[in-house]
């Protein structure tokens, strides 16, 4: 993988990472901010439960999108189990087929839904139509149906889904690093001192 597909990935998953920890966190503030103010004051917000739902939504559907793109899924492996190398590979392909598909068909029809939401113009969350809130539904299915896809193409491998983020450097200048290039110090050198005793 090459330097600026590296930095990329970073950024991609910096990028989905922070959409992520900023819905939970509005919809955690929101969830707490209607039991204080019932408690406190006898009443809350009048959108606040529609919105802890529609961020409910936004987070499941983020969540998943991200766990298929770090290929950490819920899976069942028996083949992984029982199986040898080349039957893995192709239980591997045929289940990410068979999850785009489905993920394909979640999308499809989730854009009759949030039509048909748009044509009706249903109310959301306050003044935000029902549509806006559902829109990440036929988006998120499709972006996992396409991920699905690619791996039934192009399995990932073992190594870049069990790798670290530790294991992507941070910066242009640690890439290009020669700790990175130099090899281990030969600690047979003859130029090497002698141990002391």
């Amino acid at each position: 993988m090459t330097a600026l597909a590296l930095r990329l990935r970073r950024l991609l998953r910096v990028v989905e990472t922070t959409v992520l920890v900023a819905l939970f966190a509005l919809m955690f503030g929101v969830a707490v901010f209607q039991i204080l103010a019932r408690n406190l004051f006898g009443g809350g917000l009048v959108w606040g439960q529609d919105l802890v739902q529609v961020a409910m939504l936004w987070v499941t559907m983020a969540g998943a999108y991200i766990a298929v793109g770090d290929n950490r899924h819920i899976r069942i492996d028996v083949v992984a189990r029982f199986g040898g190398e080349r039957l893995q590979a192709i239980a591997s392909r045929l289940s990410a087929l068979f999850a785009a598909t489905l993920c394909g068909a979640l999308g499809w029809y989730a854009i009759e839904f949030v039509h048909w939401d748009f044509v009706d113009k249903t109310p959301g969350v306050g003044s935000v139509p029902a549509w806006m809130c559902e829109v990440i539904i036929p988006v998120a299915a499709g972006a996992m149906a396409l991920r699905f896809l690619l791996q039934a193409i192009w399995p990932p491998e073992a190594s870049d889904s069990a790798a670290p983020d530790s294991a992507i450097p941070d910066s242009p200048a640690a890439l290009d690093s020669p700790a990175l290039d130099s090899p281990a110090p030969d600690s047979a050198s003859p130029d090497s001192p002698a141990p002391k005793p």
